[in-house]
């Protein structure tokens, strides 16, 4: 019994032959797979340094057609955050009606004070807005002759604004009028208006350009891999002819078009910080003579990732679609 048991588990038991075997195709694999790694990177950067002028000019076109939509992006970005910081805080005034006795007025304030969107209201009776209104208007010695006070309580309301919702005003102003007591509404948000709109016009151009500048970053290295490609002809028939797979075949035009979005990204980020810098200047110059702190941001690392991280996407997409076409039609002669 125990010798068929000795039999059995002999049998399941992988020989030291069969491992050994199994390591090494694996083995065999990564270095193959790792070798054309490292002969696609070759082969992309001798193509780069065959023809370094063409090259340097394609780089070139692509850090400019990159600085662009980043420098787009970096004006919206100064733009919203200097309006944020400057803009004045709209106020609502609300008008009250002049009948309304203490007991509503107090309902009134705690029904604005409960309103979605108000962050603090500011009771004005009628005595004190004459008091203000002589103080500011000149006519004190005017108004002392009438007999009634003709002036209504006001209050002031602050809304909560996020600074790119517009339409928080609007909609607040509609729920004010709507409550009993109010006699009139009126909202000093022109400023407001204005510089939201600014801000949102700078986003769609931003927008607009940075689409653009990517179809001319698809254009431009699409174009460039392809004169690549068929200054290599001669060499892709040859490995056609011995059986090369158009994975193997495509993957050093792959990584140059990599290559491209990469290094043009960089220069384009190097461009905008210098240009950043050089403006900053001025703008430190513009602010002091309104005796207000503010300095241009460029970009932050997060960013910078991002801009290379697409850029190269981009150069890797337009050399498989530059690519995938040509060896579509390509025959072996």
């Amino acid at each position: 019994m125990s010798q068929d048991k000795k039999r059995i588990n002999h049998g399941k038991t992988t020989s030291p032959r069969a491992q050994n075997s199994a390591t090494s195709r694996v083995s065999m694999m990564q270095s193959g797979l790792m070798e054309q790694f490292l002969y696609g990177w070759r082969s992309a950067f001798e193509d780069m340094r065959s023809k370094p002028l063409a090259n340097l000019l394609t780089i070139l076109v692509i850090s400019i057609s990159l600085s662009l939509p980043t420098l787009c992006y970096l004006l919206w970005k100064n733009v919203n955050e200097a309006a944020q910081a400057w803009y004045p805080t709209p106020q609502i005034s609300v008008y009250l009606d002049k009948s309304l006795s203490d007991p509503g007025v107090e309902q009134l304030i705690m029904n604005l004070n409960a309103l979605d969107g108000v962050a603090n209201v500011n009771y004005l009776t009628r005595e004190k807005t004459l008091e203000e209104f002589k103080n500011y208007s000149g006519f004190s010695t005017a108004i002392d002759l009438l007999e009634e006070n003709p002036l209504p309580a006001v209050a002031i309301v602050t809304p909560e604004v996020d600074f790119q919702s517009g339409t928080l005003i609007t909609t607040l102003k509609e729920r004010i009028v709507a409550l009993e007591g109010v006699d009139d509404v009126r909202a000093d948000d022109n400023w407001f208006a204005r510089l939201a709109s600014l801000t949102n016009l700078v986003a769609k151009v931003a927008f607009v350009v940075g689409w653009l500048m990517v179809i001319a970053l698809f254009l431009v290295i699409g174009n460039s891999v392809r004169l690549t490609i068929a200054s290599r002809r001669e060499t892709i028939n040859i490995m056609k002819l011995i059986g090369a797979t158009d994975g193997f075949i495509m993957r050093p035009f792959l990584y140059g078009g990599a290559l491209y979005g990469g290094l043009g990204a960089l220069l384009a980020i190097l461009l905008s910080q210098l240009l950043m810098v050089q403006l900053d200047k001025a703008v430190t110059n513009v602010a002091v003579v309104f005796e207000a702190n503010f300095s241009l941001t460029g970009l932050r690392i997060d960013e910078m990732l991002i801009l290379v991280f697409i850029s190269v996407m981009s150069g890797w997409f337009a050399a498989w679609l530059a690519t995938v076409k040509h060896l579509r039609d390509f025959r072996p002669q």
